[in-house]
């Protein structure tokens, strides 16, 4: 008698990890492809990011150096950085600025012009612009 006991747990102990083996091999295979022997490269202007490279105000130049955080200290134009976004565009990051931007943007200009010595309203002013 403990022949076959041993004999039936062995051959459940093979069930078992046969089955389990199946199991993993039908769930969890990877596929293994061939691969060139050159390392598959991408180009420079499109593995960086691309974004607005400053805070605050209307210079707006666009790049891979992107703040990770700016300051909550408001600057002159801000508001009209709403309308203009950084894209990568054949190959390179350039700016997109809507038509709202360039109108934002002069009304901001005129209001620094128009209010040079009054802060107040110049505040009073640019929050027009928008």
């Amino acid at each position: 008698m403990p022949n076959n006991k041993t004999l039936i747990y062995s051959l459940l102990a093979a069930f078992v990890a046969i089955a389990g083996v199946i199991f993993i091999w039908n769930n969890y295979q990877i596929q293994i492809q061939d691969r060139t022997d050159k390392p598959i490269e991408i180009p420079k202007s499109v593995s960086k990011q691309c974004g607005i490279e400053s805070c605050h105000g209307l210079n707006i130049t666009c790049g891979p150096n992107v703040p990770e955080v700016c300051t909550m200290m408001y600057m002159a134009g801000d508001n009209c950085r709403q309308f203009v976004n950084c894209e990568v565009i054949d190959h390179q990051c350039q700016q997109t600025a809507s038509p709202k931007f360039d109108t934002c943007k002069s009304c901001v200009q005129k209001c620094e012009q128009d209010f040079k010595n009054d802060s107040i309203k110049f505040f009073e002013c640019e929050s027009r612009c928008v």
